[in-house]
C-alpha cells in the first residue's frame, strides 16, 4: 500500500450519526471526539426501556517489554459491571497476576463516551483499582492499577503506573459497523504502535515499561443479545526496533462492506486490512492458533502459553470468555513490504455471549 493509497481512509467524523440521525457506517482513520449514540434517529435508536440491555461498553489495554506483559479491561454492560487485570512474566513464560471483579451498575464503574481525548475509564471495589485516563489536551494516556494482596490472593500486590505516549504514534483507527441480528450499531476505536513508560510490580517481582509498546480498545454499542466473535491483539517491535500493532477480528464488525477493524500500525502508519479467517482448536486454546486474511497478506501462528478465563452461567446471561497470551510468529504485506513478525507478544480471544 503506497502512501497515496493510505491517504484514502477517511478522517473520523465528529459524530456517529448524521444531522438525519443515520449512522456514519465506515472505516476511518483518527479519533472519535466522543461516542453519541442517542443523536441516532428512528430505526436506528432502541426504544428507551430496551437501552439498559442493548447498550455495551468497555474499555482494554494492552502493553508489553521484552520482558513483561500487561493488561486489563473495564465492561459495562448496563446492568452490571466487570473488570479484570492481568501480568506474565514473558521471559518464563507464567502469569505474575490474574485478576477479576464483578460488581453493580454504579459507582464502581466509570466510562464515559469519549474514546480518545478526554478519556476517562475505571473500575473501584475495596482492594482493587484499574484505570486508564487522558486529559481533553493530553498527549499521553495514564494508567494505574493497584489491588490489593487481599485481592491478588498471594503475598504480592499489583501495582502498574504507567503512560502511552499518542504524540508521535500512528493515528487510531474509527470503525462504525451495524450489528446483526436484533442489534443496531456498533462503534470502536483503537489506537495501536504506542510506545509505553512507567514500571509494573506483580509475583514479588519488579519491571520497567520504558521502551515497551502498548495499544487500547473502546468499543460501545447496541448489541445482539447472542454476540460472538474471535479476536487477535499484539504490540512489539519488529527486529530493526519498529514499534507494530496489529488488530484482527472475525465475526464482529464485519457485516457491512465498509465497515472493517483489520489493520496494522507500523512505525507512525495505519495500514488497513482484509477480513480475517482464525484456525484454531476450541477444545484446546493453548494449541497453535493460524490467524490469515482472505488475500493471504496476513499468515501468522500464535502459540499461547496461558489463558484468562472468565465462565458465568446466569440462565439469563451466558458468558464465555477465554483469551490466550502468547507470542505472534509470521508475515504480513503492507505498503509493498513482506514484514517478519517474530515473539510479538500479543492476545487471541474466543468470545461467546448471551447477555
Amino acid at each position: 500500500m503506497t502512501p497515496e493509497r493510505e491517504a484514502l481512509l477517511p478522517l473520523a467524523p465528529a459524530s456517529v450519526a448524521t444531522s438525519q440521525g443515520e449512522p456514519r457506517f465506515g472505516t476511518y482513520q483518527g479519533e472519535l471526539p466522543e461516542v453519541d449514540l442517542p443523536k441516532l434517529l428512528g430505526r436506528w435508536a432502541p426504544a428507551r426501556a430496551t437501552r439498559l440491555l442493548k447498550r455495551k461498553r468497555w474499555h482494554y489495554t494492552f502493553v508489553a517489554t521484552p520482558e513483561v506483559a500487561a493488561l486489563f479491561a473495564v465492561v459495562d454492560l448496563g446492568y452490571s459491571s466487570s473488570a479484570f487485570a492481568v501480568a506474565l512474566d514473558l521471559a518464563a513464560r507464567k502469569p505474575l497476576c490474574d485478576v477479576s471483579f464483578l460488581g453493580a451498575p454504579g459507582p464502581m464503574l466509570s466510562l464515559g463516551d469519549k474514546p480518545g481525548a478526554g478519556l476517562s475509564a475505571s473500575f473501584r471495589t475495596l482492594g482493587g483499582k484499574l484505570a486508564i485516563r487522558r486529559g481533553e489536551t493530553d498527549e499521553r494516556y495514564q494508567v494505574e492499577v493497584d489491588v490489593s494482596r487481599v485481592r491478588t490472593g498471594s503475598l504480592n500486590t499489583f501495582q502498574w503506573a504507567g503512560e502511552l505516549l499518542v504524540a508521535g504514534g500512528p493515528p487510531a483507527l474509527t470503525v462504525i459497523a451495524p450489528v446483526q441480528g436484533d442489534g443496531l450499531v456498533n462503534v470502536t476505536m483503537k489506537r495501536n504502535g504506542l510506545l509505553s513508560f512507567g514500571s509494573l510490580e506483580a509475583g514479588g517481582k519488579r519491571f520497567r515499561l520504558d521502551g515497551g509498546v502498548g495499544g487500547i480498545d473502546y468499543t460501545q454499542g447496541y448489541l445482539a443479545r447472542h454476540t460472538a466473535w474471535r479476536w487477535a491483539f499484539a504490540a512489539g517491535r519488529l527486529a530493526d526496533g519498529t514499534p507494530v500493532g496489529l488488530n484482527l477480528v472475525e465475526g464482529f464488525n464485519e457485516s457491512n462492506t465498509e465497515a472493517n477493524e483489520n489493520a496494522l500500525w507500523l512505525g507512525d502508519r495505519l495500514y488497513p486490512l482484509a477480513r480475517a479467517r482464525f484456525e484454531y482448536d476450541t477444545k484446546d486454546l493453548l494449541a497453535p492458533w493460524r490467524l490469515t486474511t482472505v488475500d493471504g497478506a496476513v499468515d501468522l501462528r500464535f502459540q499461547p502459553f496461558y489463558v484468562h478465563r472468565e465462565e458465568r452461567n446466569l440462565r439469563l446471561i451466558i458468558s464465555h470468555f477465554a483469551q490466550p497470551v502468547g507470542f505472534f510468529e509470521g508475515t504480513v504485506t503492507v505498503g509493498g513490504q513482506t514484514l517478519q513478525l517474530s515473539n510479538v507478544p500479543g492476545v487471541t480471544e474466543d468470545q461467546d455471549m448471551l447477555w
